[in-house]
């Protein structure tokens, strides 16, 4: 890739992290003084108390309450953040290879791919590449028609249908002719049962550091050099900070610890 073009994909890149990280953060925020607001908070408590269950174990407590919040909120966080790096890999893969959004994104049978990259829509130099470097990872590559990719920061399905869909993917993508890799950034997160179930479907894992790796050399990404560059760096410290003290200051926060700061 020459230099030009390198530098302002990573400028456009850098733009496009900074509006994710502004736009889910902030989100994020807005839920907390939502959520944790006094009305918010009565409504949990009196459902708890009319409760012929969550009553007898102690339960219908403001301290539950909060308990209860803030475990909505790391959900929630889960999901912010894997949404941005859903997102920005696909906008690297996009611009890196010259593909329009339907090209990179596609949708096979009512399911969004992550990233597809077929062979038949890059040059041959990017063919190449990618055949050479999937090639390092995994065995059997010869006479496949490209790469099927799904991305997760972590890999907790709670869920059978998050799975079956999963399940299904791999079928259309092998179908397609194309290799299924799954990658997961996160390396405590992984669900050992539910890997192997969708490697038995024809997904190839590669988890943690050999994930990120294998981003850096196929999309010349770098997720943790990015999230320390200082102005990204300093932008989610500052929208976490606020949602830290939307937390503190809250009415749920204060009604159990009885503090403001």
């Amino acid at each position: 890739m020459p230099r030009s073009n390198s530098d302002q994909i990573q400028q456009q890149l850098e733009t496009k992290f900074l509006e994710a990280v502004r736009h889910h953060l902030a989100g994020l925020r807005q839920k907390v003084e939502n959520d944790f607001g006094k009305s918010s908070f009565e409504e949990e408590l009196s459902q708890l108390t009319s409760d012929p269950v969550y009553p007898k174990f102690g339960l219908n407590s403001a301290d539950y309450v909060l308990v209860r919040f803030m475990g909505r909120v790391s959900i929630s966080i889960g999901r912010r953040l894997g949404e941005i790096y859903d997102k920005i890999p696909r906008f690297v893969a996009a611009a890196r290879f010259n593909l329009t959004p339907e090209q990179v994104a596609p949708s096979i049978r009512n399911l969004e791919l992550d990233i597809g990259l077929k062979y038949s829509n890059l040059s041959e130099d990017d063919r190449d590449q990618i055949i050479r470097i999937i090639g390092k990872h995994f065995k059997d590559v010869t006479g496949r028609k490209g790469v099927g990719i799904e991305i997760r920061y972590n890999f907790n399905p709670n869920d059978s249908a998050r799975l079956r869909k999963d399940d299904d993917m791999a079928k259309y993508l092998l179908e397609l002719g194309l290799m299924p890799v799954y990658l997961v950034f996160s390396s405590i997160s992984p669900r050992d049962e539910a890997i192997a179930r969708l490697q038995r479907a024809g997904w190839n894992f590669l988890i943690g550091d050999k994930a990120i790796a294998f981003g850096k050399e196929l999309f010349s990404l770098d997720l943790a050099e990015i999230l320390d560059r200082p102005r990204i760096k300093q932008e989610i410290q500052r929208e976490v900070d606020r949602i830290m003290q939307a937390i503190k200051s809250s009415y749920a926060f204060k009604k159990v610890v009885g503090r403001s700061d």
